[in-house]
């Protein structure tokens, strides 16, 4: 007979015990093909262009800061292009027409008073008319503007806010209100559909009026020659060739070209976002899976092996080489993992489709950013489970392929615990590893330090894999003594078979210890990081009131209309945005990281938050300056007095001298800059908080009146205390961990299904053990007793383990979150006690379930059955 004949006979014979693995490999197929097309949906798809769908090409500016490692870095906001860009392009052969255009983000009146018109949340924009032909919009209604005031809106938003042809409606920039008379609407282009974001029209000298007062510099003409917009459509003449086209502007400018989809990314800034995040979210979900896809595999077909070892021995005995096991074993594995990753893979296909409608609903990706459905996910998710699952297969019956004839045999009765040299010593390096990882915020501050230490639980569950029999069969030596002494015969069972089965305990504990430890470790990391910023923002915050935005911001002029009124002692003014700091690598290379930027006015800065400064002074901060947090030195890899190369979200680039370091960057940004170079950079050009200290002796319910009725004429403006602020920033740091959420309970639900096999398939084997039992005089419920506390020892051990390799990782992220000053472990109870009783539920019920069903037979009929 052939190795695959002998692997498909094999197989049908045993076809119930390889229930477990093959379960084991379709999920495993199923979720890493899921995460391939999350992240090829990331690359590869986008949301279309609406107000681009006419222009044959979109130029831009260069959106990312150039890097010598990994890809160039994103600004993080608009990097705009000169006016004179436009007469440029269109001068480029083939080009028929090139159309500059920027965008100002609007807020809409209703007729109650509230900002309207935003579309899942995405607030309507103003183009200049001449723009309009980029999409093209037709005329529905009226006519095109003509003079100031004057405006077109798409026809849907004229009907969410109630307006025709002839009404005045009510607009604002920021927080400035204006009012505009309707002059005509216009309806999307052909095959776009329905808008996914409201657009108005105005003439084109009163978008460039609009766009300064927000900070920008408006749109290009003959008015305005020092004008930027945020990109260039261009028409391409009749007979010209697109792509030759774009490959040629691309050579002559250097600059971004757009064609096809990619048009839509550089309209909506949050396709881009949907994009980024699905890359992320895969990457990293991806990773960790693969990992745990690795454990649990091995996990379920090592089972398989132990409960096949005096039929591997017997083959030994009777003449078979090591090397014809292992073929067999190998052919097993291959036609086991095909039969369940195809099928498996092919149903990710759906499961991206669950996923992506979580994201969805967690608000972390846009509701119409589309998955990509293509084969090399597919394929590359099988060829990986077939790989794992072939390499698992061999490693798992090493010692009965190595060991001698007689030797297997005398094994095939009895389990030891003991382990080869290689895996001791590795097992052993990873513990050191994992420690020392675990520790790394204690000596390094930054984000790498906290990370090393929330990856470090991972390194000692694997260090645990390899070292799981004798850790188990030390722990049930523990144990065993107070079982062997106890008057019931069915304790002193239970202590006998834990003793004797370490090797096929480890193999249902490792997936208990996986799913405990990644859950509790994940979970608190998240909760942990909610309340440390928590905890900064309340401690750090002085202000007395705070005004916020519901629509896009606060117009800058605001603040100074703030601070007069009665009974306002400063007013602070601060804008969120983002800046890369670029620097050189000890090698040489540039490398450049991310930081999350506060721009703020340095004069009673200190009124309003209490920063920890830890060196120098916020006094300082004047013109190309910067304070950094201890984290976003570690980042900058810079120190008091150094000079750091940051960009800003517009890519302007500031020479900034460090001269604060600060200590609670978790709750007010990695670093502070002057808001005269932050708000000019941000985009919108409009701050995002007014921070207000009153004066001594002040009433503060009073001042809020006051305030209230100083911002009323300014739609949007919403006015909230100290406790409400922080109330705010605690909830949404928590939407951002739903996450993270998600993806755990699709973890915990994969590693507790395969458990539930596993300890399901291992009881189940043991049927004539069973029966023997009940044959010699033992009672049914003294078998269920001895198989309740054998799950309780499988459970114990579990808890025992996963709590002690729980401890190092959180305590390092207590120190890193902390930075280095406490090192208590960041343990979330809930978190602990709730995945604690899931994994004794299912360790329980795996082991109790199939133990009632084996009594319903005859023992008789039962002792009879092949193994």
């Amino acid at each position: 007979m052939s190795v695959l004949g002998l692997a498909l006979s094999t197989l049908r014979a045993r076809r119930k015990s390889f229930v477990g693995p093959f379960v084991a490999l379709f999920l495993s197929a199923m979720l890493v093909a899921a995460c391939g097309l999350l992240m090829e949906s990331g690359i590869r798809q986008g949301i279309g262009p609406e107000r681009y769908a006419g222009a044959d090409l979109v130029v831009t500016a260069k959106q990312s800061l150039v890097v010598d490692v990994d890809y160039d870095e994103p600004f993080g906001g608009r990097v705009r292009l000169p006016a004179s860009a436009v007469d440029e392009l269109a001068a480029i052969p083939g080009v028929e027409r090139a159309v500059g255009d920027v965008e100002v983000r609007l807020g809409a009146v209703g007729s109650s008073g509230d900002l309207v018109g935003a579309i899942d949340g995405r607030p309507p924009v103003g183009h200049g008319w001449s723009s309009a032909t980029l999409g093209p919009f037709a005329l529905v209604q009226g006519g095109g503007p003509t003079a100031p005031g004057q405006v077109v809106l798409d026809g849907a938003l004229a009907v969410r806010l109630a307006v025709g042809v002839g009404d005045d409606v009510t607009l604002t920039v920021g927080s400035t209100p204006g009012e505009y008379r309707v002059t005509g609407t216009v309806s999307p282009p052909v095959g776009t559909g329905a808008l996914r974001q409201g657009v108005v029209f105005f003439i084109d000298e009163q978008v460039a009026d609009l766009a300064s007062a927000q900070g920008t510099s408006g749109l290009p003409g003959a008015t305005d020659a020092r004008g930027e917009v945020d990109a260039v459509g261009i028409l391409a003449a009749d007979g010209t060739d697109v792509r030759a086209l774009a490959a040629d502007v691309r050579d002559r400018t250097g600059l971004t070209v757009s064609t096809g989809d990619a048009r839509g990314s550089v309209e909506f800034a949050d396709a881009s976002g949907s994009a980024t995040t699905l890359v992320a979210i895969a990457g990293s979900f991806g990773g960790i899976m693969l990992m745990v896809v690795v454990l649990v595999v091995a996990s379920a077909l090592g089972l398989v092996v132990q409960q096949r070892r005096r039929e591997l021995a017997l083959l030994r005995a009777v003449g078979a080489t090591p090397r014809q096991v292992r073929r067999m074993i190998s052919a097993e594995m291959l036609v086991l993992s095909t039969t369940a990753a195809v099928p498996g893979a092919l149903l990710g296909i759906a499961a991206v489709g669950v996923l992506h409608g979580l994201f969805v609903r967690a608000g972390v990706v846009s509701a119409d950013y589309p998955v990509a459905v293509g084969p090399l996910p597919v394929v590359i998710a099988v060829v990986l489970t077939v790989g794992v699952a072939w390499l698992a297969g061999r490693m798992s019956a090493r010692r009965a392929i190595t060991v001698k004839p007689v030797e297997a045999l005398g094994e095939a009765a009895v389990e030891i615990p003991r382990l080869g040299v290689t895996r001791t010593v590795l097992g052993v390096v990873l513990v050191v590893g994992g420690v020392f990882l675990s520790m790394l915020p204690a000596f390094v501050a930054g984000e790498d330090a906290l990370a090393g230490a929330a990856l470090s639980g991972v390194v000692l569950v694997i260090a645990v894999a390899l070292l799981g029999p004798r850790i188990v069969h030390a722990l049930v030596l523990l144990v065993e003594p107070f079982l062997r002494r106890s008057p019931h015969a069915s304790t002193y069972l239970a202590g006998r078979n834990t003793r004797a089965s370490s090797r096929r305990l480890a193999g249902a504990v490792v997936p208990l210890v996986l799913a405990i430890t990644m859950t509790v470790v994940q979970v608190s990391l998240g909760a942990a990081q909610v309340a440390e910023t928590e905890r900064q923002v309340a401690d750090g915050l002085r202000a007395d009131l705070v005004l916020a935005s519901s629509g896009t911001g606060l117009s800058p002029d605001l603040a100074g209309q703030v601070a007069r009124v009665p009974g306002v002692s400063s007013v602070t003014p601060t804008v969120r945005s983002q800046a890369l700091v670029r620097f050189a690598e000890p090698d040489g290379t540039l490398s450049a990281e991310a930081l999350s930027v506060q721009g703020v006015d340095p004069s009673d800065l200190g009124a309003a938050i209490d920063l920890d400064v830890r060196e120098g002074s916020t006094d300082d901060l004047q013109g190309e300056s910067v304070a950094l947090s201890v984290t976003g030195a570690s980042k900058a890899r810079a120190g008091l007095g150094d000079t750091v190369e940051l960009y800003l979200a517009d890519g302007t680039r500031v020479d900034a001298v460090v001269v604060a370091l600060y200590g609670r960057g978790m709750g007010f940004g990695d670093a502070l800059l002057p808001r005269d170079l932050v708000l000019p950079a941000s985009g919108d050009g409009l701050d995002g908080s007014l921070l207000v200290v009153a004066e001594k002796e002040t009433d503060v319910e009073m001042l809020a009146g006051a305030l209230g009725r100083a911002t009323a004429p300014y739609p949007g403006v919403v006015l909230a205390d100290r406790a409400s602020l922080v109330a705010a920033e605690k909830a949404a740091l928590e939407a951002n961990t739903w996450t993270s959420m998600i993806l755990l309970v699709v973890l915990f639900g994969y590693v507790a299904l395969n458990v539930a096999n596993a300890l399901v398939m291992s009881t189940a084997d043991r049927r004539r053990e069973l029966a023997l039992l009940r044959l010699v005089g033992t009672r049914d419920r003294q078998v269920l007793r001895m198989m309740r506390i054998e799950a309780g020892v499988v459970v114990g051990v579990a808890v025992v383990v996963a709590t002690v390799i729980l401890l190092p990782p959180l305590a390092g992220v207590s120190l890193g979150l902390s930075e280095g000053q406490r090192a208590v472990p960041a343990l979330s109870p809930v978190a602990y006690l709730a995945t604690v009783a899931g994994a004794g539920a299912v360790g329980y019920l795996s082991m109790l379930l199939p133990t009632r069903a084996a009594l319903r037979g005859r023992p008789v009929e039962s002792i009879g059955l092949r193994e």
